[in-house]
């Protein structure tokens, strides 16, 4: 893992170009700038036509890709970002909040997913004594 995940406070000040950007975060160049496009992740500066992005901006772009291999959407991330966006420090009890909600989210998908199996056992149940 990069130092700069760990880190407790972020620069502002612009000094990784994408591809160094990509390479520390994991996220393609072409991720990094659809998450600009919809507006997940704030312009960065630019030199001449190259952009540059801040260790803050680094951060983002880890989190964001951190999030999606938990399953969060880039909707769902877009809260997180922009909380992140707003203070010098990482808020941690914002982002635990936001992780208890997406824990709770998936126990009522495996409560939906374990009935709706549930049904399907019934069902076969069903078919043998009517068809077998």
């Amino acid at each position: 893992m990069h130092p700069l995940f760990s880190a407790k406070t972020h620069s502002d000040e612009p000094v990784f170009y994408i591809g160094k950007a990509a390479e520390i975060t994991g996220a393609s160049r072409k991720a990094i700038r659809h998450y600009e496009e919809i507006g997940l992740l704030p312009a960065p500066q630019r030199r001449g036509s190259y952009r540059i992005y801040s260790e803050r901006q680094v951060f983002m772009i880890h989190m964001i890709k951190h999030a999606q291999s938990f399953g969060f959407s880039l909707a769902e991330t877009r809260t997180l970002v922009a909380e992140t966006a707003k203070y010098k420090n990482f808020p941690l009890t914002f982002a635990l909040n936001f992780i208890e909600r997406k824990r709770i989210q998936l126990q009522q998908e495996v409560k939906n997913l374990r009935q709706m199996d549930k049904n399907l056992v019934d069902l076969k149940v069903q078919m043998i004594k009517m068809f077998g």
